[in-house]
């Protein structure tokens, strides 16, 4: 049995999974198991992965496709140990600083309402980076995060700010997810749905929609290289675009979900002079059925 299953997946990045899976075992001394998750990487990529395959407390599964970052967690949830307390949801383009695991699992031990908790996150510069922000409201959106705070019935956090203790945070960054299993089995788990971006809004969201508290513990401490495996393009680019439509109209009403999406449409008109790509974000902004755009629903025809 093990306290904590720690999830990763990877993608094209092989040599960042391993770097990633030996900082985890040089800086943790709970019990945990490492499961990778390799959503499709071309061959010679996933072949630098089976040497782990070796390690007591590591598995090593192949997708066939790939199927994105939830539903890659969740093949993961499918290999991990039933009896796992906690649930390390771990970018594979991560470094632990300190004992990251160890803070985290002591942290969730002794506050049995937190549902979600993150550490803080560093460049490869190890400068602080955005670990958490507000979920996507449009008073914040059209009005500022100031008059937000204003009408907010609950403290906001400054995310530029540097903090010692504990806090409690709207969202936190999927870079990190450190999940009590029980909560995040009771808010319904990864919406398989999104393919890239925004899982960790949804989630977040539905966790503290239970009840739970979502946190960041600043006492841990990762370095986040961010998105070696998502290179910048188009067809990358919308796939924001999908997931951010697709979530806001989950989590608001007709009105606030057409406004949100407006801001957003807005955000790349304003940006066309800048680079080509924001005019064919904004004007995939305005198609019908954007789901069926998706490389998921691509990807799927292709077992047909």
């Amino acid at each position: 049995m093990y306290d904590i299953s720690i999830i990763t997946v990877n993608y094209n990045s092989s040599d960042d999974t391993l770097k990633m899976i030996e900082s985890v075992k040089n800086n943790t001394s709970v019990n945990y198991e490492m499961i990778v998750i390799d959503n499709a990487s071309a061959y010679d990529e996933y072949l630098k992965l089976e040497c782990i395959t070796n390690k007591k407390n590591t598995t090593l599964y192949r997708s066939k496709l790939n199927v994105g970052f939830a539903a890659g967690n969740m093949l993961g949830i499918e290999k991990a140990s039933p009896n796992s307390k906690y649930y390390f949801f771990l970018n594979n383009d991560t470094l632990l600083i300190n004992n990251v695991v160890d803070i985290l699992f002591h942290t969730m031990e002794q506050e049995k309402n937190i549902g979600l908790i993150a550490p803080q996150l560093y460049d490869e510069k190890q400068q602080r980076s955005t670990t958490f922000r507000e979920f996507p409201s449009v008073s914040e959106k059209f009005f500022g995060k100031g008059f937000h705070q204003f009408i907010s019935t609950q403290k906001i956090y400054n995310y530029k700010k540097e903090y010692h203790e504990i806090i409690d945070v709207g969202i936190v960054s999927g870079a990190s997810l450190f999940c009590k299993a029980e909560a995040f089995q009771k808010a319904g788990k990864f919406d398989t749905n999104f393919f890239l971006y925004c899982e960790e809004e949804d989630l977040s969201k539905r966790i503290k929609d239970i009840g739970y508290r979502v946190c960041l513990e600043p006492n841990a401490k990762l370095i986040h290289l961010c998105g070696k495996s998502t290179l910048r393009n188009f067809h990358v680019e919308k796939e924001f675009v999908i997931s951010y439509f697709y979530l806001v109209s989950k989590h608001h009403n007709l009105i606030n979900s057409f406004l949100l999406k407006l801001n957003l449409t807005l955000k790349y008109l304003f940006k066309l002079h800048k680079d080509p790509i924001y005019k064919k974000l904004f004007l995939f902004c305005f198609k019908s059925q954007k789901s069926t755009q998706s490389l998921k629903y691509q990807q799927k025809k292709l077992l047909k």
